[in-house]
């Protein structure tokens, strides 16, 4: 640690100033590394919100889809 010091003091201002910039990035960094450990309970709680479709509602949706399965390309 004392030579980490030394060869502060030898740095100007702005190699100081720099130095400090790339620790604050290091460091935080390493905070949104651990921030992104997985959650269970949080994705949990998205998947139960997702809805789903009854028949009824997907009927226009498979119209849809069978309509435009039939589409022909016009010939050149």
């Amino acid at each position: 640690m004392g030579e980490l010091l030394s060869k502060f003091e030898l740095l100007d201002p702005t190699g100081k100033q720099e130095l400090l910039d790339y620790l604050d990035f290091l460091i935080a960094r390493r905070r949104k590394k651990q921030e992104k450990k997985f959650d269970y309970e949080t994705y949990l709680q998205k998947i139960l919100t997702i809805s789903t479709w009854s028949d009824e509602e997907m009927a226009p949706v498979e119209e849809a889809h069978q309509l435009i399965s039939n589409w022909q390309p016009q010939q050149w």
